[in-house]
């Protein structure tokens, strides 16, 4: 009875740099710190990348939010069985593993792009080479160079990877866009799925806490709104005709939202014809259809990570129930962050347990086709699935 994480991360550090080709070396990032004095009571940590700024998580994960304590062989994956450990402490038989560092860093030189996902693949590819496919990844793919994108899915396909990381809106093109069609039917032919990660490119300082750290919280909502977007373009497209086998995963943005998305898509499309303008008794009206978004989301392949606080109830009598999948946000501490989200949905009384279960569990191995009889946890004596004390390493 394990559980699938659908999002889960590693924190990028300095060896992650260190597996950059030796003529690529010029574009290592740089480690900048900004004083306390200047940014806050704690000093800002940033990776300058080109010229991109992006945040720097420390090892232990603990940044102004707080949260758990990890230790860099959990987060930097220093040594991979410490984290199957804990992986085992909670019953999780598989996590998905997410770069921290390119949910907002977007890198405006093509070269240097390439330069860095290769050295990011690379050092998640040796990394969790020995997790028995229970550390599986996201492939960071250089877009703008597409024909180094392509090897590298084939590259992260042999080596462990599950799918492939992009924003909602990726160098200012949505994910409808044809540019992107080669990289999909790559990612269809190795079965691996598009992951969107909540996130947006980071153009100016803002929400780095260096120009005003006092930043009003709606700044965040950015990063949900342009998740929500990704998932719309999907929607509203035809990908799923062009690629019927491809799976997109959307995560860490919460669910909450997709009614809202289908709504919108739903007068949108359909006011767009002039047939729904009628004539009634009553006088002229719109005509709108309703959809069904479970069908919707099963034809076209889509999986959407909820969180454990959200009302499951309302959330699933629109979407369905298999089509929602759980993630932890695991070395993240971000506001999706719970180390226990799994744990704290099979304890909902409010839904039922099948329906949990398939939250947990089958709908996550079906957004990553990870088989229904991979499960490592079933295997583990009572006393390894003590739970671990979050903090402790």
């Amino acid at each position: 009875m394990g559980y699938i994480d659908a999002d889960a991360h590693v924190i990028e550090c300095e060896e992650t740099w260190d597996y950059l080709d030796p003529s690529e070396r010029q574009f290592r990032p740089v480690a900048v710190e900004v004083p306390a004095t200047v940014g806050g009571k704690d000093p800002i940590r940033l990776y300058l990348i080109g010229e991109t700024l992006c945040r720097r998580f420390p090892t232990d994960c603990r940044g102004v939010m707080g949260g758990a304590g990890y230790s860099g062989d959990v987060s930097h994956l220093e040594n991979p069985s410490v984290r199957l450990r804990d992986m085992d402490a909670v019953g999780i038989d598989v996590q998905i593993l997410i770069s921290t560092n390119f949910i907002a860093a977007e890198i405006d030189n093509p070269l240097a792009e390439a330069a860095i996902t290769r050295a990011w693949n690379r050092w998640m590819a040796d990394r969790t080479a020995d997790s028995g496919g229970r550390l599986r990844w996201a492939v960071v793919p250089p877009i703008r160079t597409m024909d180094r994108a392509l090897a590298e899915l084939e590259f992260g396909k042999a080596h462990g990877a599950a799918a492939v990381m992009l924003k909602g809106i990726q160098h200012g093109m949505y994910l409808s866009d044809p540019y992107f069609y080669p990289l999909y039917e790559k990612a269809q032919d190795l079965d691996l799925t598009i992951l969107v990660h909540q996130g947006a490119k980071r153009d100016h300082v803002e929400g780095l806490g260096i120009a005003n750290p006092k930043t009003s919280p709606a700044i965040g909502f950015h990063y949900t709104a342009t998740t929500a977007q990704g998932f719309y373009a999907i929607l509203a497209s035809d990908i799923y005709k062009r690629f019927p086998r491809l799976r997109f995963a959307i995560v860490e943005a919460g669910s909450t939202w997709a009614p809202a998305v289908f709504q919108h898509y739903k007068r949108g499309s359909q006011t767009q014809s002039a047939a729904s303008f009628i004539m009634t008794e009553e006088g002229p009206t719109r005509r709108i259809l309703p959809l069904k978004p479970a069908e919707l989301m099963e034809e076209r392949n889509l999986y959407i990570t909820c969180e454990d606080d959200e009302d499951l109830p309302y959330i699933t009598s629109i979407l369905g129930d298999s089509h929602l999948c759980m993630g932890t946000d695991w070395c993240h501490n971000d506001s999706g962050s719970d180390p226990l989200a799994h744990t704290h949905v099979m304890n909902r009384t409010d839904i039922s347990k099948a329906v949990a279960r398939k939250i947990v569990d089958d709908n996550g191995r079906r957004a990553f086709g990870i088989p229904a009889d991979f499960r490592p946890t079933e295997r583990l004596k009572v006393k390894e699935k003590t739970p671990f004390i979050l903090g402790q390493f």
